[in-house]
């Protein structure tokens, strides 16, 4: 009973958690489309994010998906949390999926974030 109520400490934090912790995050907004399909298909491959559509920055929507992108500066290694919305309530949830980098440049281009991965990498190497 007593453990209902002590405070979570950095051990109760999964590792992976940690990790993007530390990372950039972007949220993006997409329209709602199936939530629990997306999240059953990303445990297989990471490029059901192509579907996804990007909400409208000035619409209203009742219902969407947001995607909290979590990725290093060199985009060398980027992670995706899906979370569902209903009347500006969180409903749903899913785990942290990893993003391959195509994947992550993609996305990021649909919400107009152009990124240049041969420069940041030149950057990186100077």
């Amino acid at each position: 009973m007593l453990t209902f109520f002590r405070k979570k400490t950095a051990q109760d934090i999964p590792p992976l958690k940690k990790r993007v912790q530390n990372m950039k995050c972007r949220k993006i907004n997409f329209v709602d489309d199936d939530f629990d399909g997306i999240c059953r298909d990303m445990k297989q491959d990471c490029k059901v994010l192509m579907k996804l559509k990007p909400v409208n920055y000035y619409a209203i929507k009742n219902s969407y998906i947001m995607g909290m992108l979590y990725s290093e500066e060199d985009f060398s290694e980027n992670f995706i949390q899906l979370l569902h919305f209903e009347s500006e309530r969180q409903t749903g949830k899913s785990d942290i999926f990893p993003v391959d980098t195509n994947t992550t440049v993609k996305l990021l281009a649909k919400v107009g974030i152009m990124i240049d991965l041969k420069k940041i990498r030149e950057d990186k190497a100077e």
